[in-house]
């Protein structure tokens, strides 16, 4: 007994404990319960702020946001949760614009897109609460009291509520979908329906659930359904319970048909439509039409067959039957009024498509022609036509009109502009090029001759084709006559200040060769020639686009620079500053200029600039802000060029900005339409296009191979943790002088107190490099003179420089006039700044020290030449001496003779001046001299001989050749009297014209075509007139 009642109180003791502990987990389980539930509260309730963004919006602009770098959206003040904007995609979630997840999907995406009219943009935000809070749990309560404020909430509304799309168990955080739809559209997949013949075959679409494979969004229900296009045997009817729209359909085929898509129409509440295609599998093994083979219009945008000719068909639907010829209109040029197949349509809003075209009845008209060949005519029914117009005329094309594109005008043929190349030997030969094209015509080319060497200016050749001068330079310049710093003859300064360059003018598409014949038309300088010249891509001029051997197939299709080279006049000099050279140009941009140390010429570098260029990008870069999104980074290009941030590159914590990190930013910059961007080349510093990026530096940068568009590489300033919003002046910079250096200016920004040399504080404040040394002085080239003394002044402080007393040296001599020079006192010269002073070291001027040019005993001839007896076979040469100065001939008693004056004919021809024009013909010879038509107010009198006796009163005067003949067209006033010894002094200046013609028995038809073509320049109008002349003389 002792022994049971000892392990019973054990036994009950251990089942006490057990029921203790149980006791004890269940209230700890159930207080831990109590505790949570009593420390949470459930919201029910969710509102969020859209702002309210119509058709052609920025899709950006239906957000209101809280923050925006953070993309949190407002909600209600107080509120106990947020609302977060985390994915954006268009036509429902096909394509994406932005993922907060996926940086590769930027924000600049959905700020450039511009809301459509019928397309849906999917929204989706995600709600979290807040410490302490929880979301209900029952999404439809959530759904059910969702609040939208700034727009209005619901279908066909400014946003609809689409479907949750996700929820977080443990945050209870739910992510939602809103619609932005402006008009009716759809969301889904295709549905496919597989018929049968003689099976019926039933199903749905609907608008509620994920399985019925359709969402209609942008118009209010309940909606109701029609087929639009559908096969024969399919039915539709329409179920609208609550808030689903249900569509069912039953088909039961009975025709042998295509695979093709049926449409459903669905209207709204509000009228608006939208066809909802569906899928028809093909099926055999029905009917199959006899079909009468006609194509038809079937409605506005098909045709087909339409009739079967089997009594027991069931019925036709083109769309699907099999042998229906089903297919969409054709149509040419883009006229939708009538279709190539069944004809004229009778479409109310089809239009023709008119283009201009040259009217074929009148060449000088066109007319607005469809491709289906309706003309466009007035209110009266009659045909509109407009002339021609606009387009260039040019040596190769004629003008196009800008219309029509017709050429109604004929092209100019070439216009030639001569250039002269100097040949090994040290001769010139001169050259003819199209001014247009830039093509070469070699039956031009010819040495020089004519024109007289001044120290202004070379020889001018006197050659001319058609009209067209040469003119070209050549041989060298007469040298100046320097005294005291300018030239006796011209009054040139010793010093080259000015230069004006006569640059072709350009167009784009152009050969560069006529480039390559510049003009100097100011300036004591000498082109160095074509051989030294080039066009480049570059800045500097440092790389070859072409020089003069392939300048005729590269064209100007873009900004180059054409690199020039001019060394100084005989007796010049340049001055040691070559700013102090003014340089400029007639076609183009001076871009630089400077004095080439190896040869000291002077390098001119020209701006071809074209308008299609772009000229220069201007690019903003935003610092970066620590603990901010990569996209709250901004890239703008302030002439308006689209930019667009492709990627950043750069370490991130967090998926933001770190502070003091620079980033890169990989952007595309494209040109406007219609512009390129100038060739890129390898060192951007010598890219054509000037560069301005504000805010970063450009690391790399790649052009496209049409040249419209950039990818550039750029580097940002470091992250910072403040914006710099408040930044003042801390001390002001002081400029330097040519003797005390100066300091730049400093800023410093309140908010963090960092110092930087500007405003924009985008350069940090140095002390090493804040310091502006002290320039020196900077003389200008000329010397000030005194009466004892010379001194320079400097450009920048106005302070005198070099100041010493003149230095005269010794007496130059006088030199004696000539018959093209003047002469120059004795006097003395200072060697340094050219003050001259008399023999007797009195003050003077150039002006008083030269004596003028003799032309009549201030020649020097050379020997003297004996004349040369004409012979049976040659001409002979009277005898004569020739100034080696001016080269001009003179008979024994110093009386100037021209090269015809010394001419002695050979025997059997007799020498013929008509209005000072000269030839020598055969004896017996038949030569007509015609008359140019008098000018406005004058009359012809008659051709008068040199005795002063008018020999007749015809234009066209013909003569038979005995002796030397000398005859001048005479015109007179038409109230004045004009005697048979009239002197040459009535003749009228500058518009008495004679004209030469050898008989054609004379001279041969060889002979007078070069004659009367290439020497006397005439046309065949002019050759018609001397004939008709010939032929009135006669009568």
């Amino acid at each position: 007994m002792t022994q049971y009642k000892t392990k019973r109180p054990k036994i009950l003791t251990i089942a006490l404990g057990l029921t203790i502990c149980l006791a004890l987990m269940l209230g700890i389980i159930l207080s831990g319960t109590q505790v949570a539930h009593a420390e949470t509260t459930t919201i029910d309730t969710l509102e969020v702020a859209f702002k309210k963004a119509g058709v052609g919006d920025s899709l950006s602009a239906a957000f209101e946001f809280e923050d925006e770098a953070a993309k949190t959206l407002k909600v209600p003040a107080g509120a106990n949760y947020t609302a977060t904007l985390v994915f954006v995609s268009k036509n429902g979630q096909v394509t994406t614009l932005w993922d907060n997840n996926n940086a590769s999907y930027q924000w600049s995406r959905v700020e450039n897109q511009l809301i459509e009219q019928n397309v849906a943009y999917c929204i989706r935000v995600k709600f979290s609460p807040k410490a302490g809070y929880a979301l209900s749990d029952k999404e439809d309560t959530l759904k059910r009291n969702l609040k939208v404020s700034g727009a209005e909430l619901g279908k066909g509304k400014d946003i609809e509520l689409w479907d949750s799309a996700g929820r977080n168990t443990t945050t209870t955080a739910i992510e939602m979908d809103f619609i932005i739809s402006k008009g009716m559209t759809y969301i889904g997949y295709t549905q496919n329906i597989y018929p049968e013949i003689g099976v019926e075959k039933t199903g749905k679409i609907g608008t509620l659930y994920t399985d019925t494979g359709i969402w209609l969004r942008g118009a209010p229900g309940p909606y109701t359904y029609s087929a639009k296009i559908a096969p024969i045997g399919m039915e539709i009817q329409t179920s609208n319970v609550f808030e689903e729209s249900t569509c069912y359909y039953r088909i039961t085929a009975v025709n042998a048909m295509d695979g093709r898509t049926m449409y459903i129409t669905a209207t709204a509440a509000d009228g608006q439509t939208c066809d909802i295609p569906i899928q028809i599998a093909s099926v055999s093994g029905g009917h199959e039409h006899t079909w009468v083979e006609k194509i038809e219009k079937i409605d506005f945008e098909h045709h087909g067959y339409t009739k079967c000719t089997d009594p027991a068909c069931p019925g036709v639907a083109p769309a699907f039957d099999k042998g229906s010829q089903y297919a969409v209109h054709e149509f040419v040029g883009g006229c939708t009024e009538k279709c190539t197949k069944c004809g004229n349509l009778g479409n109310p809003d089809a239009k023709h498509n008119f283009t201009y075209q040259v009217d074929e009845s009148d060449t000088t008209y066109h007319v607005k022609k469809c491709a289906c060949g309706e003309v466009e005519k007035d209110e009266s029914g009659n045909v509109i036509k407009e002339k021609h117009s606009g387009g260039t005329q040019t040596c190769l094309n004629g003008a196009k009109c800008k219309d029509c594109g017709y050429e109604y005008i004929a092209k100019t043929g070439h216009k030639f502009e001569f250039r002269s190349f100097k040949n090994n030997d040290g001769t010139y030969t001169h050259l003819g090029f199209c001014k247009y094209c830039g093509m070469e015509d070699t039956s031009l080319r010819h040495s020089p001759t004519g024109g007289v060497a001044t120290c202004q200016a070379r020889a001018k050749c006197k050659y001319s084709h058609n009209g067209d001068v040469c003119g070209c330079e050549y041989g060298e310049f007469k040298a100046h006559n320097m005294v005291g710093g300018f030239c006796t003859e011209c009054g040139a300064d010793e010093y080259i200040k000015e230069v004006v360059i006569d640059v072709p003018e350009y167009l784009e598409g152009m050969a560069y060769r006529p480039m390559f014949y510049p003009n100097v038309i100011k300036g004591n300088v000498i082109p160095k020639g074509e051989i030294f010249y080039k066009a480049s891509t570059y800045l500097d001029g440092n790389d070859t686009l072409c020089n003069i051997s392939d300048s005729n197939i590269k064209y100007i299709t873009n900004n180059s620079v054409m690199f020039y080279v001019f060394s100084p006049h005989t007796t010049c000099k340049f001055p040691d500053s070559v700013d102090e050279i003014n340089v400029s140009v007639t076609h183009g941009e001076v871009l630089s200029k400077s004095i080439r140390e190896n040869d000291g010429s002077l390098i001119v570098l020209v701006l071809l600039r074209l308008d299609r260029a772009v000229q220069s990008i201007d690019v903003s870069v935003s610092q970066p802000l620590a603990g901010h999104l990569p996209e709250t980074l901004q890239i703008t290009e302030k002439n308006g060029y689209a930019v667009t941030i492709n990627n950043i590159e750069g370490y991130l914590q967090d998926g933001k900005f770190y502070l003091g990190v620079p980033y890169y930013a990989n952007v595309t910059i494209k040109a406007p339409e219609g512009k390129v961007f100038p060739i890129l080349t390898p060192d951007i510093k010598n890219w054509l296009c000037k560069r301005n990026v504000f805010g970063g530096n450009i690391i790399e940068i790649s052009q496209s191979a049409d040249f419209t568009e950039l990818t550039v590489k750029i580097k940002t300033l470091s992250a910072t943790d403040c914006l710099h919003e408040n930044v003042t002046m801390k001390e002001a910079g002081k400029l330097a002088t040519c003797t005390e250096d100066g300091v730049k200016d400093k800023y410093a920004c309140e908010g963090c107190g960092k110092e930087f040399f500007d405003a924009a504080c985008t350069m940090p404040w140095s002390n090493s490099t804040a310091k502006l040394p002290k320039t020196g002085h900077n003389p200008g080239s000329e010397y000030k003179i005194e009466k004892d003394k010379h001194y320079r002044v400097c450009k920048t402080c106005g302070e005198k420089t070099d100041e010493a007393a003149h230095n005269f040296g010794t007496l130059v001599a006088q030199t004696n006039p000539t018959c093209m020079q003047n002469g120059v006192k004795a006097h003395y010269e200072c060697s340094v700044c050219k003050k001259l002073v008399d023999a007797d070291k009195n003050e003077t001027t150039l002006e008083d020290l030269i004596i003028p040019v003799n032309p009549g005993s201030g020649h020097n001839f050379g020997t003297w030449i004996d004349e040369v007896s004409a012979s049976d076979t040659a001409n002979g040469e009277k005898a004569h001496k020739d100034c080696l100065i001016c080269n001009k001939h003179f008979d024994a008693n110093d009386n100037e003779m021209s090269a015809f004056d010394l001419i002695i004919p050979k025997f059997g021809t007799h020498k013929v001046t008509v209005n000072g024009e000269n030839k020598i013909f055969d004896e017996g010879e038949k030569v007509t001299a015609i008359a140019d038509d008098p000018a406005d107010g004058k009359e012809f009198v008659g051709w008068q001989d040199e005795s002063g006796k008018i020999v007749s009163a015809e234009k066209s005067y013909t003569f038979e050749v005995k002796r030397e003949t000398v005859l001048t067209a005479v015109y007179k006033d038409k109230t004045a009297n004009v005697t048979e010894n009239a002197s040459n002094d009535g003749l009228s200046g500058g518009q008495i014209a004679g004209i030469v013609i050898g008989s054609l028995a004379g001279v041969g038809i060889i002979g007078f075509a070069i004659f009367w073509f290439a020497v006397r320049k005439k046309s065949f109008a002019d050759l018609i007139a001397a004939i008709k002349g010939l032929g009135k003389k006669k009568q």
